[in-house]
């Protein structure tokens, strides 16, 4: 929570040079703004008044995300640990963070209550976990909210996209659609802009397959809150890491190499010359 309110507000000044302000529009934000702007208004009592079955429901949601669609995107998209890196950092706390967050809230709290700043709290009492939740119980909240982001996320883009696009503002359907390193599994299977057919019908199936690859990885985190073990998750969270740290292993030697690489041809470059002026 402290670390989203204290970056969130630095990236959208960056991204607001960069152009790139729509970002905020896609889910990973979205769900990201609502579940810490919750644990803050809960942390400091502003939700007291909510009922037990309120609190169970709205953290199911947060172990779903979290544990979900949230840190799937860390392997899937490929988020490495890159620490001087502002982009890449702000990807991981969007990704990673709430994956580490439904570990720890789920399996760290049976100490009973704990304290923040001034106010104290009941841990298992703001986050209750409800273990004889039906399958339907379980995905129905996190799947309206899902359902209900595509909604509105469809209709703005549709009637300001293309205005959004002609004042330069990234988004993440351009993104991966007109991706510069070639193709990839979005413009394999939908095609890149200007390659025929509607581009309103083209980004209609993007965001199809987008609510529909989430809304499945949610279903799947069900028998993860239901018969997990602490054990079975740290290992799940741990393998997240180490893939986001073997990625960012990857970035730094990619780069290094390519560092070297321009050195040696600094010198070989410059051997003729001094062997030149040496004769």
């Amino acid at each position: 929570m402290i670390q989203f309110f204290v970056l969130a507000p630095l990236q959208a000044y960056r991204w607001t040079k960069m152009k790139g302000l729509s970002y905020f529009m896609e889910f990973c934000w979205v769900a990201n703004i609502a579940m810490a702007f919750y644990f803050a208004l809960s942390c400091f009592g502003a939700l007291d008044s909510l009922t037990h079955g309120t609190r169970a429901m709205i953290w199911r949601g947060i172990f779903a995300f979290g544990s979900g669609p949230l840190g799937g995107a860390v392997v899937l998209l490929g988020n490495a640990l890159v620490p001087h890196s502002i982009d890449y950092t702000m990807s991981l706390l969007i990704h990673l963070q709430p994956s580490v967050t439904a570990y720890c809230v789920r399996w760290g709290r049976e100490g009973g209550g704990k304290g923040f700043l001034w106010y104290s709290f009941d841990a298992s009492a703001l986050f209750p976990t409800e273990h004889e939740v039906s399958f339907g119980e379980y995905v129905a909240p996190p799947l309206a909210f899902l359902l209900a982001w595509a909604l509105v996320h469809t209709v703005l883009m549709l009637s300001v996209g293309d205005r959004l696009e002609a004042a330069g503002q990234k988004t993440t359907y351009q993104f991966n659609l007109k991706a510069k390193s070639g193709k990839n599994a979005f413009t394999k299977v939908l095609g890149s802009p200007g390659d025929g057919g509607s581009e309103v019908v083209r980004f209609l199936k993007y965001e199809v397959i987008s609510v529909a690859l989430n809304a499945a990885v949610i279903a799947l985190t069900y028998p993860l809150y239901k018969y997990g073990t602490a054990d079975g998750h740290f290992a799940l969270l741990m393998l997240t890491c180490l893939v986001s740290a073997w990625n960012g292993a990857g970035w730094y030697e990619y780069r290094l190499k390519s560092l070297v690489k321009c050195v040696e041809d600094l010198k070989a470059a410059k051997a003729p010359v001094v062997k030149a002026h040496a004769e």
